[in-house]
């Protein structure tokens, strides 16, 4: 009995239109690379995460051995103590997913022009001094040399038992520890927790952690998908990607509960590029 081949691609459709046609048919998961500065363990289950929705290109940057504090969101385990976090993150990593080939070299990350990069950096904050001394800024490694300015940045500021999310800029211009920490202290104060909500916001504290890793990497996986596709087919050109333009707070024990906090961008040019 004859058949009916099953009709191909009309002609027109054979033609290329260009790199995509279609923002559907193209971007994947593995084409995102992440680079990750800092990795406590609300970094390190953003890592997790970000893997778990199929991101393989990641770079894990932090040499500061891992404590008991960060074994909450169980990106690491009880025997990871002392270890260096990068090394103990790349092996988890790469237990979860073979595939996956995590570095420890910023060094080596693409630059911006590829599309797909995003790079997170999570610092914390010292506690305020007493009055009339001065704020100490934020540990920050020197060694980041030679990443490229224009990479879109998601920066994590945890200060006071609080993060802060910064909204999304260029890595040139990163928030300095001064407007940080101005933006973090000209906060309106929320009620300070007494009793059993003290209590709560203390057993939650991993819950609350792990609840905001995923919600950042859904911001990274948009931050990078803006830069490959604008949602209308074609590539998005170097230095036109999107993100967030509005900083959040995050305060235990509940998820949901995110505000907005006021920008001070006065203290020096940090605030270039921001809305």
């Amino acid at each position: 009995m004859p058949t009916t081949p099953f009709p191909g691609p009309s002609r027109a459709h054979q033609q290329d239109p260009g790199p995509r046609a279609s923002c559907l048919e193209g971007p994947r998961p593995d084409e995102v690379h992440v680079l990750l500065l800092g990795l406590d363990g609300l970094a390190a289950a953003l890592a997790v995460r970000l893997l778990r929705c199929g991101v393989l290109g990641l770079n894990v940057n932090d040499s500061a051995p891992v404590t008991t504090g960060d074994l909450g969101t169980g990106a690491y385990r009880p025997a990871d103590v002392g270890r260096p976090r990068e090394a103990a993150l790349r092996r988890r990593l790469r237990e979860l997913d073979p595939r996956c080939a995590p570095v420890s070299a910023p060094e080596l990350f693409p630059g911006a022009l590829l599309p797909g990069t995003v790079v997170v950096h999570s610092l914390e904050h010292p506690a305020a001094p007493p009055a009339g001394r001065a704020v100490p800024g934020a540990e920050e490694p020197e060694a980041w040399p030679g990443i490229d300015p224009r990479h879109p940045l998601v920066s994590l500021h945890r200060a006071g038992g609080v993060l802060l999310r910064w909204p999304t800029v260029p890595w040139a211009h990163r928030p300095c520890p001064d407007c940080v920490r101005a933006t973090l202290d000209g906060r309106e104060p929320g009620p300070v927790p007494r009793g059993p909500d003290a209590v709560l916001a203390a057993w939650a504290a991993p819950a609350h952690a792990e609840a905001v890793a995923v919600r950042l990497a859904v911001e990274v996986l948009r931050v990078a998908l803006d830069s490959l596709c604008d949602g209308r087919g074609r590539l998005l050109p170097a230095g036109e990607r999107a993100g967030d333009r509005r900083a959040a707070l995050f305060a235990p024990p509940w998820p949901e509960a995110v505000s907005r906090p006021r920008l001070d961008r006065s203290r020096c040019l940090c605030g270039l590029a921001q809305e």
